[in-house]
């Protein structure tokens, strides 16, 4: 998961009035991964106005990072009873359901949300390994591959396409190979099922 800090053009996107302080910590919370503190200042935001679209989502982004799922998903629903059509927001809660194994609900979310906004890299990762998950390996190629042409050091999308090309049949060895090694380039752990994988093993778990 990841906030969203920047207020879009619609006023459901704007930050409360009087929030910017508030803000600014919780970016600078988030950003040294210290995802309680950065929730507590969403709260605090949510104060001056309990229904923010805004506020709701990047509250949400904290509690995904802290593995509390549900509590995830109902800020997400108050946010998308506001402003359905959120893309962030859409795409947020389908990381919920892909995390909870709701597959087809993942799929609908995501999808929703990169139809809307297309040029948001994490949406189109988690779209590829749901699409991957359901056995569509063709689409979510195609997902991960917009995923590194929208953020070419994205080390997930990277590891997730090595996963894809290892494991298919027949393996395309050398591509995968050459994800991988980009995955551990821009900072992923290194993953020896992968690697096995590469070299002749079997399956591995894909990357967020």
């Amino acid at each position: 998961a990841k906030p969203d800090p920047k207020a879009g053009k619609k006023s459901s996107r704007e930050w409360p009035k009087g929030a910017g302080p508030l803000v600014a910590e919780a970016e600078r919370a988030w950003a040294i991964k210290q995802y309680d503190d950065a929730e507590k200042k969403f709260k605090e935001i949510l104060r001056l106005d309990e229904n923010s679209v805004v506020a709701l989502g990047n509250l949400a982004a904290c509690q995904i990072e802290q593995n509390r799922l549900s509590e995830a998903e109902t800020n997400l629903k108050r946010a998308l009873s506001n402003e359905a059509d959120d893309p962030h927001n859409l795409s947020l809660l389908g990381i919920v359901k892909f995390r909870q194994e709701k597959l087809d609900e993942a799929l609908d979310l995501l999808s929703r949300s990169a139809q809307i906004n297309p040029q948001d890299h994490q949406t189109q990762n988690y779209l590829g390994i749901t699409l991957s998950q359901k056995g569509q390996r063709g689409p979510a190629e195609t997902a991960l591959r917009k995923a590194i042409q929208l953020a070419p050091g994205y080390a997930g999308a990277h590891h997730n396409l090595a996963v894809i090309y290892a494991t298919q049949q027949p393996p395309f060895v050398e591509l995968a190979r050459w994800h991988y090694q980009k995955a551990l380039a821009s900072g992923h752990e290194q993953n020896p099922e992968l690697e096995k994988t590469i070299e002749g093993g079997r399956t591995s778990s894909e990357s967020k």
